[in-house]
């Protein structure tokens, strides 16, 4: 499990979810895989995902609600996932086609909660409205929330020039729409290698979905945070490429004894030699 500020992002290849080992999963070149994201926050979060550098939300936002999990399949086109997540190997062919890129392999999840809104003042409002003598039929259209040290205003209808983003929803997940794109964090490294490495992979388009989700809102939000998850197609201890996803339940054989362990342990019980 990769957990960070009460949140939780996983991934799953055939339904299981994949042991997590110092920053990396293990699955199959081929295999189609997912995201698991869990809000245990009690507000709700704002999610953004890139895989390989790319936004695969196609510069949409999904919404977590409070204490609930949303299951992430694949890319979006629009407001649809249209094809799931197909982890493949990086040969040189592909190297040569369209670059090797410092942020290969790596799945990126930036979240932010939704700030807490104090409690409307009641009395304040209708003290301002007895105070402008307002007309019924002129009142504007405003809801108002007043309290310490700040005011908000929302209208009763959507309009582009105050409202930013266009939100999305899925049942009860959601996804914003935003203005912007998420850009990847350069390391200040550049990538110089002639061929990938055998456990090297990218994330590419795999099967059709057709999943389908829907305007939603969320307020003002907190500072952000960022989990990293790298997918790798082969076991850095035997150098064997990755047969089954290495789940929290798959068993460890030591490429020395040929004892095997839970996946959760790093060295093998009977020799001491390091597993995954």
């Amino acid at each position: 499990m990769t957990y960070k500020d009460q949140f939780v992002v996983e991934v799953k290849a055939d339904g299981q979810i994949l042991r997590v080992r110092d920053g990396a999963v293990y699955l199959p070149f081929g295999c189609e895989y997912s995201i698991l994201l869990k809000n245990l926050n009690s507000r709700n979060a704002s999610v953004k995902v890139s895989i390989d550098s790319e936004d695969v939300l196609d510069g949409n936002i999904l919404i977590i609600p409070p204490l609930m999990t949303h299951e992430l399949k694949g890319f979006f086109r629009g407001t649809t996932v249209k094809n799931a997540f197909r982890f493949i190997q990086k040969t040189k062919q592909i190297q040569d086609h369209r670059g090797d890129r410092i942020d290969d392999g790596l799945v990126r999840v930036e979240f932010a909660f939704e700030k807490e809104k104090p409690e409307p003042t009641i009395k304040k409002v209708i003290h301002e409205i007895h105070e402008h003598h307002y007309h019924k039929t002129h009142w504007p259209r405003y809801t108002w929330y007043d309290g310490p040290g700040w005011t908000y205003y929302s209208t009763g209808e959507s309009n582009s020039g105050e409202i930013n983003n266009a939100v999305y929803s899925c049942n009860s997940n959601d996804v914003v729409r935003s203005a912007s794109r998420v850009s990847m964090n350069s390391l200040g490294v550049e990538a110089s290698f002639n061929v990938p490495n055998e456990d090297e992979g990218i994330t590419v388009k795999g099967n059709e979905l057709n999943e389908q989700y829907q305007y939603s809102m969320i307020g003002e939000l907190e500072k952000t945070s960022v989990i990293v998850i790298q997918l790798k197609g082969m076991q850095r201890s035997s150098g064997v490429v990755v047969q089954e996803p290495i789940t929290v339940n798959t068993k460890l054989e030591c490429s020395s004894c040929g004892t095997k362990s839970k996946s959760s342990f790093k060295f093998c019980p009977n020799c001491g030699t390091f597993l995954v």
